[in-house]
């Protein structure tokens, strides 16, 4: 039983600091989100992307229309080798033609695969090192906004838990600086 007062007084200890702690602190919330976009490499980054995914779009076109032209090749060859006015030997020429054709179609075929999957991986890897260079920028600044206003904590109300909640169920709208931030972006990226 003492055991039992001692840590309830214990925890209302602790429930009282952290109240009189907490009036103290001063706290702001911002929309992550909002920020990344409006950032001027944010958006400098996904025009770098468009020209890249239009690269690799118009490579793909060139690639399927070669190998368009590897079908119909193969085709017509097939269609040769059926013809009745060759000789056999002819129609077996032709047969063998339309084989290696074939085989280089499956071949090109693998290949314009592979080429698709390395550009889109490499796609990927640069738009996520991209944006972790922009996110790891944005951090720092978001750092030295909250240190020259004051600032105890700064909650991103961007954010969602693993159950797809907000993660900042609510906070008066005076709290939010989200505005603020993006303007001293803007100025730090004027000022470099």
């Amino acid at each position: 039983m003492k055991m039992k007062k001692m840590w309830a007084a214990t925890l209302m200890a602790a429930f009282v600091a952290a109240v009189c702690g907490a009036a103290e602190l001063k706290i702001a919330t911002v929309d992550l989100d909002k920020v990344f976009t409006a950032h001027p490499k944010t958006q400098a980054a996904e025009a770098d992307l468009k020209k890249a995914e239009d690269a690799i779009q118009a490579e793909m076109e060139r690639m399927v229309a070669e190998g368009r032209a590897l079908e119909e090749s193969v085709a017509k060859l097939r269609e040769a080798a059926k013809n009745p006015l060759l000789t056999e030997e002819a129609r077996l020429t032709r047969r063998n033609e339309a084989e290696e054709k074939l085989t280089e179609l499956q071949e090109f075929q693998l290949r314009a695969r592979r080429t698709q999957e390395t550009k889109l991986k490499q796609m990927r890897e640069q738009v996520m090192k991209s944006r972790q260079g922009i996110v790891d920028e944005l951090m720092a600044a978001l750092e030295q906004f909250a240190q020259a206003g004051g600032y105890d904590l700064v909650l991103d109300r961007s954010g969602m838990t693993m159950n797809a909640i907000p993660l900042v169920a609510y906070s008066k709208p005076e709290l939010d600086v989200t505005e603020k931030l993006i303007a001293f972006l803007q100025a730090k990226a004027t000022a470099e």
